[in-house]
């Protein structure tokens, strides 16, 4: 399957799940069933028999070897990850969640995702005062970019019945943070095989909208994110400075952020 970048020619092998960069074979990071137990809904659905299960694969920059200067100038990784159609007990496979650190001031590291193929929703997730959180569950299908606000955790689910391929751009100088969606049993809601929104009990008052993916009108949707970055690194500058998203609040809506 030849995915939608022109610049470097990007394939994906869905029966051997390699994935190739100009036919060289990039090497993935693969997360594995008995990874995620603390974070499923499911307590008691990993054992010894599937907890060697492949959930996904990320493929971590991606292609840039091909465009090295662009990406490396900015301290930009574009990442490709793969989730296959898989039954956790009767929740939707989905990442194992993470926040991002504090990038300038009180605001973290935003990113950005591309779903390339499937269908996904998105699980965005930030404590407000008190033990309040907003969260916001954004369906994503081929074509459509999600932005993840500064601040805010963040889970990708496959709802699909095929493999869910998304790309992403983020700031390639800081390390994910695991340990407090492992400690809370999962993100704040999961999302079962019958499309069921259910809260996760771990946390305090939750509320949560769902939403399908809006256009960002600052990008340029007839390019790929991988040949929009190359040709136009300044539409990503809040990838490492993200008070730039709150400059134009009408192109990013960060008026609806609740910061």
């Amino acid at each position: 399957m030849k995915l939608n970048s022109k610049l470097v020619i990007i394939e994906f092998d869905a029966k051997s799940k390699r994935l190739f960069s100009n036919k060289r074979e990039e090497t993935p990071s693969v997360r594995r069933l008995e990874e995620m137990s603390a974070v499923l809904f499911n307590q008691n659905f990993v054992n010894d028999k599937n907890g060697g299960s492949p959930l996904y694969y990320v493929f971590r920059n991606a292609g840039v070897r091909f465009n090295p200067t662009v990406f490396e100038a900015h301290s930009v990784r574009y990442d490709i990850t793969v989730l296959s159609p898989y039954d956790l007990g009767g929740e939707f496979n989905k990442t194992l969640g993470h926040y991002h650190p504090l990038a300038e001031g009180l605001l973290g590291f935003p990113e950005i995702y591309e779903v390339i193929y499937g269908e996904a929703m998105f699980i965005m997730q930030k404590k407000m005062d008190g033990p309040k959180y907003d969260v916001r569950v954004i369906h994503g299908v081929k074509g459509d970019r999600v932005l993840v606000p500064p601040n805010y955790g963040h889970i990708t689910v496959n709802v699909g019945k095929s493999d869910l391929i998304i790309a992403n751009l983020v700031d390639s100088t800081f390390l994910s943070e695991y340990d407090e969606i492992k400690k809370m049993h999962g993100g704040c809601v999961y999302v079962l095989k019958n499309r069921n929104v259910v809260i996760n009990q771990s946390y305090g008052n939750v509320s949560f909208v769902s939403e399908d993916a809006k256009k960002i009108e600052s990008l340029d949707y007839s390019k790929s994110l991988y040949d929009e970055y190359v040709a136009h690194p300044e539409h990503f500058r809040f990838l490492s400075k993200p008070s730039v998203l709150f400059e134009d609040t009408a192109q990013w809506g960060s008026a609806e952020w609740g910061t």
